[in-house]
């Protein structure tokens, strides 16, 4: 049974009961555990049992290991009509299987889940790129390949109402007029107008893949909501000693971007491109003894990076 504790689960249990060790927030809701692995489903949802470890999943009378009532088979459809209940650290969900209605566990509490979601559509789009224009100013097409110009957001092949009207070159800047729409595609659409040509361009792909960025015209180097930037591209730069912290380099310039190493306070490093604005700060694409990323250059009226003379 995939439902029966486990040898580590009975020896927390102990340790709990004789070390006090119970979680405030269990204790004072009257359950021994907290549950931990983040709950999928939702009350009007159908959800169906995973096929992986394709095996059934019981039903019974109440949330908890009470009687059992039934089973659903792997791939087995139902209806989620109540819970979650959080018993045992696992979390149970009243559902409806072909008329039968009981409780059922979600998963075994840590990392495998026994119920999904189920959509007979594909579920609605999630644009997870961090948004760097804005209505009102610039961007360009990063250097390189052009960018498409539609009638809407979104692609025909992913069922949007959309016909290409164009396209803007590498390096070519527009203004932006309208934005951003989340595309069936999941990629942010900016209304842009590109020397008279005006339609929907997508901002870049996934979590970290821009297309396009803002542009502050020739030469800027002017953030909004930060300080004039004192690097330039070729020159070599430095983390400042004050406040004698690292400054940390990331895959895109953004604070949401992974992490890819650090600079230490006094580091000298080599400038290669930017500063591409995001965040109230400028960015620099930087060599630090062979590690390439970005990073930014202070907050603020303070300056994290400084010429290297």
């Amino acid at each position: 049974m995939r439902h029966l504790f486990t040898l580590t689960l009975l020896a927390s249990i102990l340790a709990a009961a004789l070390f006090g060790a119970i979680p405030a927030q269990a204790e004072s809701s009257g359950q021994l555990y907290n549950c931990y692995q983040q709950p999928r489903l939702g009350v009007g949802l159908t959800g169906r049992v995973t096929l992986y470890p394709n095996l059934p999943n019981t039903i019974r009378s109440t949330p908890g290991y009470g009687a059992k009532i039934g089973s659903i088979p792997a791939g087995g459809l139902f209806t989620v009509i109540g819970g979650p209940q959080c018993i045992s650290g696992i979390y149970w969900w009243q559902v409806n299987y072909n008329g039968q209605t009981g409780w059922t566990a979600e998963g075994d509490g840590y990392y495998t889940y026994w119920l999904e979601p189920f959509f007979t559509s594909p579920p609605p789009p999630t644009c997870t790129l961090p948004n760097r224009l804005w209505v009102g100013g610039q961007g360009r097409v990063t250097p390189g390949l052009p960018n498409i110009v539609r009638s809407a957001p979104g692609t025909r092949s992913s069922g949007a109402n959309s016909v290409e009207i164009g396209s803007i070159p590498g390096s070519g800047v527009f203004s932006v007029i309208g934005g951003p729409e989340c595309g069936s595609d999941g990629r942010w659409w900016w209304y842009v107008n590109y020397n008279g040509l005006i339609g929907w361009t997508a901002e870049g792909e996934g979590t970290s893949h821009y297309w396009v960025e803002p542009w502050y015209g020739s030469g800027s180097t002017v953030c909004p909501g930060f300080m004039p930037s004192r690097l330039n591209i070729g020159g070599q730069g430095r983390v400042t000693l004050y406040p004698n912290l690292p400054n940390r380099m990331r895959e895109f310039p953004s604070y949401q971007g992974f992490v890819t190493g650090s600079i230490p306070a006094g580091g000298v490093f080599t400038v290669l491109d930017g500063p591409n604005c995001a965040q109230n700060t400028a960015w620099w694409l930087v060599n630090y003894n062979g590690l390439v990323g970005w990073t930014a250059e202070g907050s603020g009226s303070q300056y994290w990076l400084e010429p290297n003379y």
